[in-house]
């Protein structure tokens, strides 16, 4: 365990940081600890291979009710989450392949999935750019569902650095990503915009974002099935949360898949120049501000 924990350290050292301040994080002589190195008392365990910047006196008491159901669910998740096939009539493991294919991946990359689960979709991920050398990394609320997501890893062979941890607050340095991925989840987060605005500060320039959930579409909430579809699971209810993308973003685009069940926005962070001549004085919103309500007004969502 200790040899693997140093594996894993040394695979990811030069992007961890202390997601408290940002410090850079070393690992303790027992490689049972990352230590933070800014002169501070943070310190972070290691559990079974599993890096947890969750402290339990941090978790407010919704994160608390999420984390216990996926906790509980997570070694049969895989095959319960494929009720949604037969009660949607879809294939999500495909259509979350082709959803995937509409990301520009360059011959290596460095991709994180944040709230990945049981790691899904780094394997739909490989499966859609199969000619591209990716390197993964993914991150979690629910260290049930690492471990899941770790086995399935070690099955195939994929070396997968996993880490426990919040989404608006990731143990990275900033700039880290050419691709960000998240596949369910932002639904249910408390505080959204800032979860965004982290996912953001960990893109490179030009890096794209890919965010999907449950939401229908214009067209389907207003017929018969997607009504009945809402009676059921209201997350089926909400609208994508366009309204909280951070001013760094440009080319956004949104759509349904799943036979209108689930929506999908990609988007791309500004270039260095692009953000250089961001304006800063409170009206940089602006700009997406004008966007989300121009798709807003074409979509009438």
């Amino acid at each position: 365990m200790i040899e693997r924990n140093r594996n894993l350290f040394f695979k990811v050292k030069e992007l961890l940081r202390c997601p408290k301040c940002l410090s850079p994080l070393e690992l303790n002589d027992s490689a049972e600890y990352l230590i933070c190195m800014g002169g501070t008392s943070h310190s972070f365990p290691i559990i079974d291979g599993i890096p947890s910047f969750v402290k339990r006196e941090e978790i407010s008491p919704e994160d608390a009710r999420w984390i216990f159901e996926y906790d509980e669910k997570a070694e049969k998740y895989d095959e319960a989450v494929k009720i949604y096939d037969v009660w949607l009539g879809v294939d999500l493991w495909n259509e979350g392949v082709n959803v995937l294919k509409n990301i520009p991946i360059e011959p290596y990359q460095r991709i994180l999935d944040v709230s990945t689960g049981t790691g899904a979709v780094i394997l739909m991920m490989r499966e859609a750019h199969p000619n591209a050398s990716l390197e993964f990394v993914g991150t979690d609320l629910s260290i049930g569902m690492l471990r899941v997501a770790q086995r399935k890893f070690e099955r195939l062979g994929l070396e997968v650095p996993l880490f426990h941890s919040h989404v608006k607050e990731l143990p990275f340095e900033s700039g880290s990503f050419d691709v960000i991925t998240h596949f369910g989840g932002i639904n249910t987060f408390k505080d959204i915009a800032s979860a965004l605005k982290e996912w953001v500060r960990l893109l490179k320039p030009n890096g794209f974002l890919l965010i999907a959930d449950e939401g229908l579409s214009p067209t389907a909430r207003k017929t018969q099935r997607g009504l009945k579809i809402v009676e059921v699971n209201k997350l089926f209810g909400l609208h994508p949360p366009l309204e909280y993308l951070p001013p760094q973003l440009k080319n956004v685009k949104l759509w349904w898949f799943a036979k209108d069940t689930f929506y999908a926005i990609f988007c791309q962070k500004l270039s260095e120049e692009e953000l250089r001549e961001l304006k800063t004085n409170g009206t940089e919103h602006m700009r997406i501000r004008e966007l989300v309500e121009e798709m807003l007004h074409k979509l009438k969502v």
